[in-house]
């Protein structure tokens, strides 16, 4: 029996929810994951959050009325057993001999992630609990460990992205889900045409912004510019579908062209190696800093002259809408993401998707005054007050069809 609570002298059992995220470091979906749970009623809700890598770094933002919070804190152990390290050299031997790996790493990835799921379930979801909803907040892996562990009436998967790398996972556990949801309308129109057999399982909501709150803390502190340069900003995790590279590629374009400015990329990750090298190799290190992730890039955001978005993929583009909410003029690679939130030439610029692109639309923003201040007018008159409402009906619809 979950928690209850009195409703006109009506002792009402509350829902019992569970969520899944794969881990809660900064980005697109955490943050987004961090604004569905202070939308969730928790006087109807009993809440449990379940986090499958020990990466918190959101954790303190977490809402306080959630019940349990639940982390696997053992997940490296699956990379460290014999299997996998055998299998691991013999990857390493393959690549010395310019042998094709990608079979081998197949293996060696399905049995990580099969590894895991027992491990799950026997350390976490061995107790029989029954759930009325099941949230997977992330597709995949996450989800097919929602899919095989945990016991649900019923079972939510969001797909957060527009492309389809692992179609076989998701295609083979998408079946045990009722519905599934994208992060914009543009997403669910492309994802759909993946998996035809599941169409009508499909909606979306799209990821709320608090834009009050990003304001207050666009003014906690003004960044040290040099306001005799144009400064450009880029915020997001340093993985390869975000772009940077081509961030790096339109900096040494602009700079060719006797362009002077400092771009600020706000940002970490697994590609920031190969990324300092190309500034390096590029000559771009005094126009190009990495602050590393910030706690707060607001005040970068709304005090740069104009913020980039060069993502080669983009679901819903998180940063895109923050910075309209600053009021930054935006150059944005034309994602699908971007399409659901941009209207060319009106409230910022769209690209294609390459280097020339970019840099060509930045120039146009440094050059046309014009066009620069009509972008700024038609963001200050954006009005944002409904989101928060609409974004709780459509979770409060979630849990309660």
């Amino acid at each position: 029996m979950g928690a209850t609570t009195l409703n006109q002298g009506v002792i009402m059992s509350k829902r019992k929810v569970f969520i899944a995220i794969h881990q809660l470091n900064i980005g697109g979906a955490q943050k987004a994951l961090i604004s569905a749970l202070n939308a969730i009623d928790y006087e109807a809700n009993d809440v449990t959050l379940y986090v499958r890598k020990d990466r918190l770094d959101l954790l303190p933002s977490v809402n306080e009325n959630v019940s349990e919070i639940i982390i696997n804190k053992d997940h490296t152990k699956y990379y460290r057993k014999p299997y996998t390290a055998f299998m691991t050299g013999v990857v390493f031997l393959k690549k010395l001999l310019k042998i094709d790996t990608e079979k081998t790493e197949e293996k060696i990835r399905n049995y990580i992630v099969k590894s895991q799921i027992k491990y799950e379930k026997k350390h976490y979801f061995s107790d029989g609990k029954v759930y009325d909803v099941a949230v997977s907040y992330i597709q995949d892996y996450t989800a097919k460990s929602v899919a095989q562990n945990v016991v649900a009436k019923k079972k939510v998967v969001f797909y957060h992205g527009s492309t389809d790398p692992l179609h076989s996972v998701n295609a083979d556990i998408f079946a045990d889900f009722d519905k599934i949801y994208c992060v914009s309308n543009g997403a669910m129109q492309t994802v759909k045409e993946f998996y035809p057999e599941y169409v009508d399982k499909f909606d979306y909501i799209d990821n709320f912004v608090d834009a009050q709150s990003i304001r207050e803390k666009s003014d906690e502190f003004i960044p040290d510019f040099d306001n005799e340069k144009i400064i450009l900003c880029t915020c997001g995790r340093m993985t390869e579908e975000k772009g940077f590279d081509l961030a790096v590629n339109a900096a040494e374009i602009l700079k060719n062209k006797g362009i002077d400015f400092k771009w600020y990329f706000v940002s970490d990750g697994r590609c920031r190696a190969d990324i300092e090298k190309l500034i390096e190799n590029t000559g771009l290190k005094d126009n190009i800093v990495i602050t590393g992730i910030l706690d707060n890039p607001y005040p970068y955001i709304k005090n740069c002259d104009i913020y980039i978005q060069p993502s080669y993929e983009e679901s819903f583009g998180l940063t895109i809408y923050e910075a309209m909410i600053l009021e930054a003029p935006i150059v944005s690679t034309a994602t699908i993401g971007a399409k659901d939130i941009i209207t060319d030439k009106e409230d910022a610029l769209l690209c294609d998707i390459s280097a020339k692109s970019l840099a060509d639309n930045i120039q146009t923003l440094i050059n046309n005054k014009d066009l620069l201040e009509k972008i700024k007018s038609k963001l200050s008159c954006k009005d944002y007050s409904n989101d928060y409402k609409n974004f709780c009906e459509k979770w409060q619809k979630l849990l309660e069809d």
